[in-house]
């Protein structure tokens, strides 16, 4: 594998309300007395990138991390397209080419996702606007290298009332980084959107733990 140092920053989105989670901000839930934020700063650390979080609120909370603060740019909460956005304006004024997203509610990504992105930045045979991911084959869109150049038009978008990434990116070019996994394994990009869902892999993280003894 390409070892080269990482090209761009990553930014973690955190700006959502979490609605389905009685307005608890996701990034702050527990799985195995470590928060979801917490688990998701580390791994991506591993990886020597920059990194900072887009918030809204909570922020005396996030500014724990040491990391940057990125808010919305877009006032009302407009959904994940918001973070993108103010995500790429952040990397531009940083002079960045590319900017990484990720949602704080995916603790389980691959460690490998990063330095596989970066290698697709360096085949210089490719042309396209965002590098993705799937697993058995469904895609993530959140989750994505994003070219800078996108900026323009992703503001043009919001302005006129778009708020559904996967009909933002409908007409780009993609590459897609896949992934796969059993029926006894979990979903790397499973999302956590409830408490039921947090009990899950809370038992998915004990029984991980047993099966290592």
């Amino acid at each position: 594998m390409n070892n080269h140092k990482v090209k761009y920053p990553c930014v973690i989105l955190a700006g959502g309300k979490s609605s389905r989670m009685d307005n608890v901000n996701k990034a702050f839930v527990s799985i195995d007395n470590h928060t979801l934020i917490s688990r998701i700063i580390k791994k991506i650390s591993n990886n020597d990138l920059p990194i900072a979080i887009n918030a809204n609120e909570n922020l005396d909370e996030f500014s724990k991390f040491g990391l940057e603060i990125i808010k919305d740019k877009f006032v009302g909460h407009l959904g994940p397209l918001s973070g993108i956005y103010s995500a790429l304006v952040w990397a531009n004024c940083l002079k960045y080419k590319w900017v990484f997203t990720l949602p704080c509610d995916v603790p389980f990504f691959p460690n490998d996702i990063f330095l596989k992105a970066n290698n697709i930045l360096d085949d210089k045979a490719k042309n396209f606007d965002l590098i993705s991911v799937t697993s058995n084959l469904k895609t993530h869109h959140v989750i994505s290298l994003w070219n800078i150049k996108l900026i323009e038009d992703l503001q043009m978008g919001i302005t006129r009332g778009l708020r559904k990434v996967d009909q933002f990116i409908s007409n780009l070019k993609i590459e897609y980084i896949h992934y796969n996994f059993n029926n006894n394994e979990i979903d790397p990009f499973f999302n956590i959107n409830s408490k039921n869902e947090i009990k899950k892999l809370n038992n998915y993280e004990i029984s991980l733990m047993n099966n290592s003894n």
